[in-house]
């Protein structure tokens, strides 16, 4: 008896792992490399300026003309046609004093849609309200340090996200002086 259920366990086992190994890939007949596999389609668009992907989002996104020293324009993406993404990087200059944020990342978002576009979802010790300017913005992190701020106005919505911290009052500053000119263009490099 005991033999006799060995012997069908081994047989099951023997059984499943060929199904498994079927499954795993093997090709009865070879894909044919005219025809594209079809996948998911990359939802992330890169850009050379700020000009080109907010015409391909038809959107005239209103962007931070302050930044703390040493900031640049690092990428110009879209997310999904609906978000502007445009990641600022931090070049030492001169006096790296300064500045120590050592090749950190502000990420900053905008979309002419509602809801939270930020990307993030971490859970902040501390998120609080407060008006800059007249409009009502959302800060996330420490009680004075700032990871994240997210806010709307004239229609747009608007995420922040500061890979190293920045005090409360450098985040209202960025804000206050994020407007929307008639044109943007990113550095050359």
């Amino acid at each position: 008896m005991v033999k006799k259920f060995l012997l069908m366990a081994v047989a099951c086992a023997c059984v499943g792992s060929y199904t498994v190994a079927g499954a795993q890939g093997t090709y009865d007949v070879l894909p044919d490399p005219a025809k594209p596999m079809v996948g998911m389609p990359n939802p992330v668009h890169e850009f050379s300026t700020i000009d080109e992907a907010a015409k391909y989002m038809n959107i005239m996104p209103h962007l931070p003309k302050v930044l703390p020293v040493g900031y640049n324009i690092e990428s110009v993406s879209t997310i999904n046609k609906d978000i502007l993404q445009v990641v600022y990087g931090y070049q030492a200059g001169e006096d790296a004093t300064r500045n120590q944020a050592a090749g950190k990342r502000i990420v900053y978002r905008v979309a002419n849609a509602t809801g939270d576009i930020s990307g993030d979802y971490n859970n902040y010790r501390v998120t609080a309200t407060e008006k800059v300017n007249g409009t009502k913005v959302t800060f996330k992190g420490g009680e004075k340090m700032v990871y994240l701020a997210g806010w709307i106005k004239d229609g747009q919505t608007h995420a922040m996200y500061f890979e190293r911290p920045v005090t409360r009052d450098m985040a209202k500053a960025i804000i206050a002086n994020t407007v929307a000119p008639t044109a943007h263009t990113a550095p050359t490099k």
